[in-house]
């Protein structure tokens, strides 16, 4: 005996259909605020950089009270702002960043120390600072399983296959060491793991490799995977790509009063909203940090006692600035 769905006409069906699956949804309403509009900018060229003709190098500003960070360069331009609101009827801090880049600029991993990269550790600030990086986020912490003798993942650093044991297929784990690869031309390239070997991404030019993931989307399609494992309120950490030189990073806060943390699907959401077409996660927990010119912006939380960013091996971040000590 067919149902009552079956009885309905095709085009009706799939109406109803739609409205169901974004019934969810509409029950998650979001409100949010942000800073005010910033108007402070240098004299900019026509892309949008900093106009060489105007005498400066560099311009810089930050106020954490107001919420908005930027800096400028020729090559160079990042601006951040923190926003904060309800979700779900929990209150929640996120901040996005901007990243525009040219020339020569490209994103790449930063080691606590290049001599020792799958154990030396140190906080995300310091390797900031020591490495005089403009705009950061943390990484994967693979150093993590290293020391605790979990799968690794397919790492690279600085052109250097570090581990290669990685999963044949995509995973629901956490994390499912799907890859980021960085390349010199300021290009990324996101995938599952068993698609490509360590020595293809060498031969392709990647110089470095991150494994955690899940990939948020691609082709602006939300991976499936979102929905089985990664469902739970955590500070969280990604990066989007809107096109060639334009990059958005997100740091939702959480552990604190301020802000619970967020599932994937809320991240996945805002990078989709800021109009990135494909989307990686990084670490997240404690290990999430998104720093400017060598600081946090951000409430790092509470987790075992402990109020900082943990240490970790690397970061990945862009730009280099002689003000940074």
């Amino acid at each position: 005996m067919q149902n009552a769905f079956s009885r309905l006409p095709r085009r009706l069906l799939a109406c109803l259909l739609l409205l169901l699956s974004l019934a969810p949804l509409a029950r998650a309403t979001l409100t949010q605020q942000g800073p005010p509009l910033f108007t402070s900018y240098p004299r900019l060229d026509a892309e949008g950089f900093l106009d060489t003709g105007g005498g400066q190098s560099e311009f810089v500003y930050q106020d954490a009270e107001e919420g908005r960070w930027v800096y400028v360069s020729p090559s160079l331009r990042v601006e951040i702002e923190r926003f904060s609101g309800s979700f779900e009827k929990r209150k929640l801090v996120w901040f996005i960043a901007h990243i525009h880049f040219r020339g020569e600029e490209a994103f790449r991993a930063f080691s606590a120390n290049p001599k020792r990269p799958s154990h030396a550790q140190a906080r995300p600030g310091q390797i900031a600072k020591q490495n005089q990086v403009v705009y950061a986020q943390n990484g994967d912490l693979f150093s993590w399983r290293v020391y605790n003798k979990q799968t690794i993942g397919l790492i690279i650093r600085d052109g250097k296959i570090l581990h290669q044991k990685t999963y044949n297929r995509p995973r629901a784990l956490v994390p499912p060491l799907d890859e980021l690869a960085l390349f010199p031309d300021g290009h990324i390239e996101m995938r599952t793991p068993g698609q490509l070997t360590a020595q293809d991404y060498l031969d392709r030019g990647a110089t470095d490799v991150l494994a955690f993931g899940p990939i948020l989307f691609r082709g602006r399609v939300v991976d499936e995977r979102l929905n089985q494992s990664f469902t739970h309120r955590e500070p969280r950490s990604a990066l989007g790509v809107v096109g060639p030189g334009h990059f958005v990073g997100i740091l939702v806060e959480g552990r604190n009063e301020r802000s619970v943390g967020a599932n994937l699907q809320f991240v996945a959401q805002r990078l989709l909203e800021e109009g990135c077409y494909e989307a990686f996660t990084l670490d997240g927990g404690q290990t999430a940090a998104m720093l400017f010119m060598g600081e946090q912006v951000m409430d790092p939380g509470i987790y075992n006692g402990f109020q900082q960013a943990r240490k970790q091996q690397d970061i990945i971040g862009i730009g280099f600035s002689e003000n940074i000590n």
